[in-house]
């Protein structure tokens, strides 16, 4: 059961020739151990690095399908990790279509934005000041947007399941709230994710008086 580490370090600033340039650097780590990943996030505290972590559980795990995102919340729960989940969407297509899927958010009382790309030719049929030619399927594509999250994930999964019954690409990012920069915290909101899930530390306020 392994791990990705991706650590960002602060920019730092180059002066050469009299320009200032600022420098970035990234470091990666695979096929770290779960404790070895919380060794790495302990050294990077007692170097004096404030540590935001963000998750990014694999596309599909070791047996070729996608990580379960109610799994995940379950643990969080059962280690008493309060979380925020939110359900991303990004489904385009004529306007039937977008207005099946939006029922489908209605229905679950979550709000939603829908954006329109009108393509403007010269032998297309739209025409923008004519709101009724907006609806031309091949040259009109429709966006929606869900704003659907809670904090509990169950609240979700109606809406989750009829998205993928209805083949969209749907996925459920999760958020976990802990203390900043408390170890304890990192090792048990670490123990939800599946292995092979890239840990981002993104590092600021360096004092790096450990090396």
């Amino acid at each position: 059961m392994t791990y990705q580490v991706k650590i960002i370090y602060p920019k730092e600033e180059a002066a050469e020739n009299n320009k200032l340039t600022e420098l970035t650097f990234n470091e990666f780590i695979d096929g770290l151990e779960l404790e070895e990943v919380i060794t790495q996030y302990e050294q990077l505290l007692t170097k004096g690095y404030s540590i935001s972590v963000n998750f990014a559980p694999p596309q599909l795990d070791d047996k070729g399908t996608e990580p379960d995102p109610f799994m995940i919340a379950g643990r969080l729960e059962l280690a008493g990790i309060p979380y925020k989940a939110t359900l991303k969407l990004k489904a385009s297509g004529d306007y039937e279509s977008m207005v099946k899927i939006a029922k489908m958010i209605e229905q679950q009382d979550y709000d939603y934005d829908i954006s329109a790309k009108l393509q403007i030719r010269e032998n297309s049929s739209v025409d923008f000041e004519k709101e009724g030619s907006w609806f031309d399927k091949d040259y009109t594509k429709y966006t929606i947007l869900p704003k659907a999250s809670s904090q509990d994930i169950a609240d979700l999964k109606t809406l989750y399941d009829a998205l993928v019954e209805e083949h969209q690409k749907v996925t459920i990012n999760i958020k976990a709230k802990v203390k900043k920069d408390d170890d304890d915290s990192f090792a048990n909101q670490l123990a939800a994710y599946p292995p092979e899930t890239m840990i981002i530390f993104k590092l600021t306020d360096a004092d790096i008086y450990g090396e």
